[in-house]
């Protein structure tokens, strides 16, 4: 195991002349762990180009999609209090009614659906796009914009959904993750921020994690960047569980090291058997699912299973992108994340120092 570390070090060594040296990366972190610590984490590049500030350890910003594992841990937490059942209708927990329009009465969507992105909702450019605002807090409520777009007797409604029963085809939905997020928010009399903090984040001592830029230390935000190196203006989503948590590198280190504790059982966080149904791969030969992502051929609860073997999420946003995983045979896991928009040019850097960041 030795020689493995040694070489994980050199890597760093190499990495870091990758990006920021030639200026093709503005900044970003990476952190390799195991279960029981941080073997190493290191920093490059600049938070702040006008203000030339450095990208450390301590900078926060957006993990994108990689936010959507902090909901599937938050259902198990929701289901071992007993609030919710991940096979009931998810009528039973809404104030609203949702059906499939295409569909009739009889089709029932479950937590495990909107889990495994098979619930039959889509993302809707458009509706989508609607979600986002250039301010720094959401104007309207988690609510009020599912009502709008998923309600049952709302004009649009059709337009957010396939016409396929639920569990039959995959399809990535971030407005389902928001769902999902929301019956949480719902059984629990609780803002969704407020639950992830109160039962994730603080018995984990991530004291620099949190949806909202009132809920960090502001001053060390990262400046965020698009794929022309321009910065983005400070933004919000209303759907903001499904890939707004804000975080810095050392943080989601501790949160990836509870991950992998929790897949070997050893975690305090859920029992063991909550663990394994958050891990438990949905797709198999008796729940035969079309148009399962290749490059992802399997799902637990907002955790996938890549081609690779490794376990975990990818994340992308306006001016942001991250990457964490762990590999169940060695119980090494790898973050990266950085300050910029994932372009075509940007996804192949990304790429590589991702690669050998995991070998």
């Amino acid at each position: 195991m030795k020689s493995y570390f040694t070489f994980i070090l050199i890597t760093f060594l190499s990495v870091q002349s990758c990006t920021s040296q030639d200026g093709k990366f503005t900044g970003y972190a990476t952190a390799v762990v195991n279960e029981d610590e941080v073997l190493e984490i290191e920093a490059f590049g600049l938070a702040d180009k006008e203000k030339k500030k450095n990208y450390s350890k301590n900078t926060i910003q957006p993990i994108g999609s990689v936010s959507k594992t902090v909901i599937g841990v938050s259902l198990m937490i929701a289901k071992e209090k007993g609030l919710i059942d991940l096979d009931k209708d998810i009528n039973e927990y809404l104030d609203f009614k949702i059906v499939n329009p295409h569909i009739d009465d009889s089709n029932i969507i479950t937590l495990r659906h909107l889990a495994t992105h098979t619930s039959g909702i889509m993302d809707n450019e458009k509706i989508y796009e609607s979600a986002y605002a250039y301010e720094l807090s959401p104007k309207i409520s988690l609510r009020a914009y599912l009502y709008e777009h998923l309600n049952h007797n709302r004009k649009s409604v059709k337009k957010s959904f396939l016409k396929k029963k639920a569990g039959v085809q995959y399809e990535y939905s971030n407005i389902g993750a928001a769902l999902a997020a929301y019956i949480i928010e719902k059984i629990s009399a609780k803002p969704f921020n407020e639950f992830t903090k109160e039962n994730i984040f603080t018995p984990l001592k991530m004291n620099n994690t949190g949806w909202f830029y009132e809920n960090i230390n502001s001053a060390q935000h990262s400046i965020l960047y698009d794929e022309k190196d321009q910065v983005i203006q400070p933004y919000s989503c209303v759907t903001y569980p499904d890939g707004s948590l804000k975080t810095n590198i050392q943080d989601i280190s501790l949160y990836l090291i509870e991950l992998i504790k929790g897949y070997n059982g050893n975690s305090t966080l859920l029992t063991k058997k909550s663990w394994s149904e958050l891990y438990a791969k949905n797709f198999n030969e008796n729940n035969e699912v079309q148009n399962i992502n290749p490059r992802e051929p399997n799902t637990g609860l907002f955790m996938a299973y890549f081609k690779s073997g490794k376990i975990g999420h990818t994340g992308s946003d306006l001016g942001a992108s991250a990457f964490m995983m762990f590999n169940p045979k060695t119980n090494v896991g790898q973050i990266l994340m950085a300050n910029e928009d994932l372009s075509s040019d940007n996804l192949e850097r990304f790429k590589k120092i991702w690669n050998k960041l995991s070998k």
